[in-house]
């Protein structure tokens, strides 16, 4: 019998995460808060993103060079994805194919609290505007760490 050492297992914990405040061109309705808490700057193939939108705010239409699957952790939002339109509350799980447009509006008095998951491989983002803190409409995950 082989013995082989294991490593302490040390997730991510969402609401221990060092968030990165967004905002989207002139708009001032269009920001939140952001992490990428795996990634290729984690050493993993695919990616997680966490965000949060406060009530009022929104994620504006964007697009991305893979997949997405969203899921709804608090709050409730106006959700889009591609040319199909609704309500989603805590539980939902949107999926955004790669290039569609997507975005929330939370439209609650909760902050809107989603996790996003992509799969393996580089993805680019891609917006309309500038997205500070990065002044780029056009960029890859890891650039938030």
């Amino acid at each position: 019998m082989t013995v082989t050492s294991t490593q302490e297992l040390t997730p991510p914990i969402l609401d221990e995460l060092e968030l990165v405040d967004w905002s989207v061109g002139d708009d001032p309705k269009t920001r939140g808060r952001i992490a990428a808490p795996v990634s290729a700057a984690t050493g993993s193939a695919g990616t997680v993103v966490y965000l949060e939108v406060d009530p009022g705010d929104r994620i504006p239409l964007h697009t991305h060079s893979a997949e997405e699957t969203l899921v709804v952790l608090q709050g409730s939002a106006i959700a889009t994805a591609g040319d199909q339109q609704g309500p989603v509350t805590v539980g939902a799980v949107v999926v955004a194919p790669a290039f569609a447009p997507h975005g929330f509006e939370n439209t609650g008095t909760d902050t809107l609290r989603l996790v996003g998951f992509f799969p393996a491989g580089v993805v680019i983002n891609y917006f309309d505007a500038p997205v500070a803190p990065f002044g780029v409409d056009t960029f890859v995950i890891p650039v938030l760490q």
